[in-house]
């Protein structure tokens, strides 16, 4: 067994690593490009709002849609085509002559995104089962720093004066043709007929649990992809080149903690970190919106970006403990990811009644929430996985 845990080419993982790296840099464009969409449009907060609303339903309605068709086609094929949708769709947002495209492009900005969500985790999850280390963590990784590469691209172009349709094309040819030698490497998938007959094991209360603390945790992580640069802006008297820098200390902090993470949590356990972790975020949040300093601002969001860089994979990674062959994970990953995607509508509803600085606040209470629910983990201490 352990020789046929050994045999994943490398080749493959690097094609389901450039899926998540594609998917943290094109949502990472387009979260630091909102303001740009904004000032095209003339939105107030709830007509952002309605365009997250309409991007996060999509998707949600695709999630659950592309989870039926992988059990039929497998993954593999729904991943590629979502893969190169998702920046094509980019790309008509960006060209969207009226309120009626926008919001049909960002529909299918949201669709194309959580048709990726669901096949390349589906593509991860193969890995992990044929791997000998465990992936989610990595790829995840691949994805935060994709966003940070997605928001670094932007900073220099909005710096510059550029349309970020430019950006967008770029995205779609490098993608394009990176995607032409890597993609014929993904996993062709695994046999899927025993899915159906364990589907009762989701009904496993923990795993309800985690996946509920999934949501929370990237509700939080999409509100502040697509609120950060809004609030900088308004609260701060900033330029849009300078409001990118909260979102960017935030994508930067949560690859120093994701690197960090796994060994610090072999030594004080899943307990301890998750603990640590809520904390943090809650305190970063609070630190971002409180203090009338903008330095202080970008270290409360430096500050959540290490709170929230271990929870998902820990809530993941429990998941697969509590239900094995990939099921926990996938539970787990689709109530994230509809979290991601509804969290932003759900902050601008708030900020439309009582303001975007009060409606952040959210943030701070799922971070002291996530702190209360560590007594669900467990306080052991495990071996840091190997590289």
């Amino acid at each position: 067994m352990s020789n046929a845990r050994i045999f994943v080419p490398q080749k493959r993982v690097m094609a389901v690593a450039f899926q998540f790296f594609i998917n943290g840099v094109v949502y990472g464009t387009w979260a630091t490009n909102i303001l740009h969409i904004r000032r095209s449009f003339g939105l107030s907060e709830f007509g952002l709002s309605i365009v997250f609303l309409t991007m996060g339903a999509a998707a949600v309605l695709i999630m659950s849609l592309t989870g039926y068709l992988v059990q039929i086609f497998g993954s593999r094929r729904i991943s590629i085509l979502s893969c190169l949708f998702f920046p094509a769709a980019l790309c008509f947002v960006f060209v969207a002559p009226n309120h009626i495209a926008l919001l049909v492009g960002v529909g299918l900005f949201g669709a194309a995104n959580g048709s990726m969500d669901v096949s390349m985790n589906d593509q991860g999850t193969n890995l992990g089962k044929r791997g000998s280390d465990p992936v989610i963590s990595l790829l995840h990784g691949f994805s935060s720093i994709g966003a940070l590469a997605g928001s670094l691209l932007s900073y220099w172009w909005i710096g510059r004066g550029y349309h970020p349709l430019v950006q967008a094309i770029a995205l779609l040819v490098g993608t394009l043709m990176l995607s032409w030698r890597l993609f014929p490497h993904l996993d062709l998938d695994a046999d899927r007929s025993r899915i159906s007959l364990e589907l009762g094991a989701l009904g496993n209360g923990r795993l309800i649990l985690l996946g509920f603390l999934s949501f929370l945790t990237m509700m939080s992580d999409g509100a502040i992809a697509d609120w950060s640069t809004i609030y900088l802006e308004d609260y701060w008297p900033t330029s849009p080149q300078t409001a990118v820098l909260g979102y960017l200390a935030f994508a930067v902090f949560m690859i120093v903690g994701r690197i960090s993470g796994d060994r610090i949590g072999s030594v004080i356990g899943d307990r301890a970190m998750i603990a640590i972790s809520g904390g943090l975020m809650s305190a970063g949040m609070t630190i971002a919106l409180s203090i009338p300093f903008f330095a202080a601002a970008l270290a409360g969001f430096s500050l959540l970006g290490i709170g929230m860089a271990n929870l998902v994979p820990i809530i993941f990674r429990n998941a697969s403990e509590v239900v094995p062959d990939g099921l926990g994970t996938a539970f787990v990953s689709v109530c994230g990811y509809s979290g991601f995607l509804v969290g932003p509508p759900i902050i601008g509803g708030a900020a439309g009644a009582v303001g975007l600085n009060k409606a952040l606040l959210i943030v701070s209470a799922v971070g002291a929430t996530l702190a209360y629910a560590s007594v669900l983990f467990q306080g052991r201490k495990r071996p840091p996985a190997s590289r």
